[in-house]
């Protein structure tokens, strides 16, 4: 029997990384009494030092840890990227358009520990249990969850709270005692890491190499006098590498950054270095009724590109907002907090694909994906971290003018197939659809690399062939585009209608379609495509005639109108093309996520109802709905 009597607090968290305190944090300033329960005792060995993306830094921010972090820190520029010693990609998060901060931090564990530690440990609604070990999770009559009970240097105590959040880690016993299971992940690399100085002159910069006989660095100037070295190796290949010596892994990292040498001169034996293996793993579900899990309990990535402790602070912003308003209306069930999980799961599930494929010596010898591709991906991902989530995911407030999705959203037009998922479950055959469609031509690989630099939505290459085929098949002639962009589905539907065909674009903002014309003129057909500049309805009614096909990719409230001016001036055995008609999921729920979505779906019945069409869903990209007129 416990000689302490229980404490009671709104909020239990489990673990005092920096993201269960950072969440802890935002339970505080909202107003909720929090508890920490944590089995260290001693915070003040050194600890591995992060790397804190410009995103993540505006959750420190937020939170009031900024200044405290940055006075202890180092200011990192971005990412470069080599493969086979060209540097394909160099990325600057000062050249990121509306990144929060200019710059990354290579922020040491423990800085970050303490600076929430000092805010917390003030407040007279926290409370922290030092050296404790959670032992059993108590529930009422009911089987609600009503606390946790703890050891604490061998004293049994208990803690009553409505909502118990899991950050301790990989192995997490409080993650078991909720009996939620994981996925083991399955990276194929492991990785050999040490210390060494930092040379004169090297930027500040998180440099990733691939050379094509399977050679994988990555090197981290976290500071200004030193360098995090970190070797990649096949799973399970440790023990050969130490057999052919410590010189002749020195000599293979040296193979692939020179530039290094005097670096490793210090640099002795396998006592200097730490072989590290990625036992990842992604949670079933990351809630359940009163439970939630963040970090690497609920998802445990690679090191690559240093996503971890930053999807960890998105974890713990998005599980408090999610939290907050469970707490508010009382309802702590799994239901109610999934809010949480469908807002994050999505994006670290592409990461970690991401990251398999980007990161992992390729078995086969040939050095691992295309190397574009992956610096396509790369950019990507350095984008969303530089933006946070939002760059990935979200409901955007409204789209840019001639957007196919809106801002935010996430296109795979030259992603590597491997990365990209909707939130909703049919990514296997897509991906696998990916890679059996031929590659895009030079100019259409042009559209789609700078349409992802850009962040401009296209219709992507499946549903671009798939917009070919139906033209062709309907002996299209004259073809209107509601919402053209960058020109991407223009270009194909104007190879499609052929010499004496016309191919109506539309783009309201003129620096899109001026780039547009170029990409048209550089296809070879600009003779069969007439540019509208301006209000694409407005264009419609201007131009005369009738159309063979017309395509709705505009902007989403617009589609009901689009449909109804469409229809009558569509030709017997027409077709009407609307893109994105699952909003990325949304329409699984019932268009529920925004205006938008409701306009989308309000089209997407008016289409099924209307008696001259024949309307078939096509689950392809982010889905196309095809009405055939009669």
């Amino acid at each position: 029997m416990s000689e302490y009597p229980a404490s009671k607090v709104d909020v239990c968290v489990v673990g005092a990384g920096p993201h269960g305190l950072a969440f802890a944090k935002a339970l505080l300033d909202a107003g909720h009494s929090v508890a920490v329960v944590d089995r260290e005792t001693d915070r003040s060995g050194k600890r591995q030092t992060m790397l804190i993306q410009p995103g993540a830094i505006s959750v420190l921010d937020s939170l009031g840890v900024r200044p405290a972090v940055e006075r202890q820190t180092h200011r990192l520029d971005g990412y470069d990227y080599y493969v086979d010693g060209d540097r394909i990609a160099a990325l600057r998060y000062a050249d990121i358009e509306d990144s929060p901060f200019g710059y990354g931090l290579g922020v040491p564990y423990r800085v970050m520990q303490h600076a929430f530690l000092d805010e917390l440990v003030a407040h007279p609604d926290f409370e922290l249990f030092d050296g404790a070990v959670v032992d059993a999770l108590l529930k009422d009559a009911y089987g609600t969850l009503s606390g946790v009970a703890f050891t604490q240097n061998g004293v049994e105590r208990s803690l009553e709270c409505s909502l118990l959040v899991a950050a301790d880690g990989e192995g997490s016993p409080t993650r078991d005692l909720a009996g939620i299971s994981v996925q083991p992940a399955t990276w194929d690399y492991e990785a050999i890491t040490f210390l060494a100085p930092r040379p004169d002159g090297w930027p500040s910069v998180l440099s990733n190499y691939r050379a094509s006989d399977n050679r994988y660095l990555g090197l981290a100037a976290y500071s200004p006098d030193e360098l995090s070295v970190l070797w990649g190796i096949r799973s399970g290949s440790f023990e050969e590498v130490k057999a052919q010596g410590f010189d002749a892994l020195l000599d293979r990292i040296l193979s692939v950054e020179p530039r290094l040498r005097p670096a490793l001169e210090g640099i002795s034996g396998w006592e200097d270095v730490r072989h590290h293996s990625f036992p990842g793993h992604i949670a079933e579900t990351w809630v359940s009724d009163g439970v939630m899990l963040i970090g690497s309990t609920a998802h445990s990535l690679t090191t690559f590109g240093g996503q971890n402790m930053n999807l960890a602070l998105y974890d713990a912003q998005a599980a408090a907002r999610t939290a907050v308003r469970a707490l508010a209306e009382k309802d702590l069930t799994a239901a109610s907090l999934a809010e949480y999980e469908k807002e994050r799961r999505p994006l670290v599930e592409s990461i970690a694909k991401f990251q398999s494929q980007a990161a992992a010596p390729d078995t086969t010898g040939s050095g691992g994906p295309a190397a574009e591709a992956v610096a396509a991906g790369l950019r990507q991902m350095f984008r969303s971290m530089a933006l946070g989530p939002s760059a990935w995911q979200g409901a955007p407030a409204g789209p840019p003018a001639g957007s196919g999705r809106g801002p935010g959203a996430f296109d795979p037009s030259m992603i590597p197939t491997e990365i990209y998922r909707f939130d909703f479950r049919y990514d296997a055959a897509l991906n696998w659809a990916w890679k059996k469609a031929p590659k895009n031509d030079p100019v259409m690989t042009e559209i789609g690399m700078y349409a992802w630099e850009k962040n401009v939505p296209i219709i992507g290459p499946l549903s671009g062939r798939l917009l070919w085929q139906l033209a062709k098949i309907s002996g299209a002639r004259r073809v209107f585009e509601f919402g053209s962009a960058v020109g991407f589905s223009t270009i194909w539907l104007a190879r499609a209608v052929g010499p004496g065909g016309k191919v109506y674009y539309t783009e309201s903002d003129p620096e899109l379609a001026a780039k547009a014309a170029s990409f048209i003129e550089k296809a070879g057909v600009s003779d069969r495509v007439e540019l509208l500049v301006g209000d694409a309805l407005e264009s419609f009614r201007a131009v005369e005639g009738d159309f063979d096909l017309i395509l709705c990719d505009i902007d989403k409230r617009l589609y009901p109108e689009v449909f109804a001016m469409a229809l009558p001036r569509l030709v017997s055995g027409g077709l009407f093309v609307a893109d994105n008609i699952f909003w990325n999921g949304d329409a699984l729920t019932g268009y529920t996520r925004d205006p938008l979505g409701r306009a989308i779906g309000e089209t997407v019945d008016a289409m099924l109802a209307e008696e001259s069409l024949f309307t078939t869903l096509i689950p392809l990209g982010d889905g196309l709905a095809v009405g055939y007129k009669e």
